[in-house]
């Protein structure tokens, strides 16, 4: 597949911040998100640094790179998508560490193993990868779900982070929780419009919506009840997701099917 010309990333690993940002206060990270079940840290990155990313992903919507996965939107995805641009029907895209060093240093970026390794030790293995689109007006909800529910690992206390590449608002389709969920152990999941828990075991009284600044970043529990709903604005709502393992981690699935982890840290 062609590639096209690849433009330098201006993405800067710790080149600019203060220790306070890159060395978390440990006790009360790991109280906060032991209780809530989160922790988010705001404008953890820089804008330029978001910039570099998403210009990059954009890059490889253009020019397709084999072991780059890329999802359509569904209700696009039926007629070709033919009424839009390529890069504005995507929902998301996977496997962009294993493939762009771009990403994959920003998976090893000093700021994010700050706050896996306050979380889950090390050393940190790297389990999946995924830049959510969320398209301008066409981006779809994804359903109150816990994490744990997709993965054939244990035990269910996997920790991974929401990095917002765009501003996240209400109208664009920010992170919804449900704070103190991740306590509640493993839900039953459906599969009906998604692989979701049904609505009784959702509490929306105590919903939190988490708009977030560009170059935040939100780490989560993998049994934490999460959701984002539509994009209804006219911009895209892109968010960068990496999920990890800690040490006590292990892989419950067939032998077989064990993929290849990252070691991060």
């Amino acid at each position: 597949m062609s590639q096209g010309r690849l433009q330098a990333g201006t993405y800067q690993s710790l080149t600019k911040g203060s220790s306070d940002v890159t060395k978390p206060h440990s006790a009360s990270i790991r109280a906060d998100y032991e209780k809530h079940g989160y922790v988010l840290a705001e404008k953890l990155f820089s804008e330029d640094e978001m910039d570099a990313l998403m210009a990059r992903a954009a890059h490889y919507v253009e020019h397709p790179k084999d072991g780059i996965r890329i999802q359509i939107e569904p209700r696009l995805a039926a007629d070709g998508h033919q009424s839009l641009r390529p890069i504005d029907a995507v929902r998301k895209m996977e496997q962009l560490v294993a493939h762009d060093d771009l990403f994959r240093e920003f998976s090893r970026d000093p700021r994010n193993l700050a706050y896996f390794e306050t979380l889950l030790g090390s050393p940190l293995r790297l389990f999946r990868d995924a830049l959510m689109w969320k398209p301008a007006r066409v981006g779809s909800a994804k359903p109150y779900h816990q994490d744990s529910a997709y993965w054939s690992i244990a035990p269910m206390s996997l920790c991974s982070v929401w990095v917002a590449l765009e501003d996240a608002t209400l109208e664009n389709g920010c992170m919804r929780v449900i704070p103190g969920s991740h306590t509640q152990g493993i839900i039953e999941h459906h599969h009906l419009e998604d692989f979701m828990v049904t609505d009784e075991h959702v509490d929306l009284a105590r919903e939190v919506a988490l708009e977030m600044p560009k170059g935040s970043a939100l780490f989560f529990h993998s049994l934490l009840l999460h959701a984002t709903s539509p994009n209804t604005s006219e911009g895209s709502r892109r968010a960068m997701i990496l999920s990890c393992m800690g040490p006590d981690h292990a892989w419950t699935g067939k032998p077989e099917e064990e993929p290849e982890w990252l070691v991060l840290g």
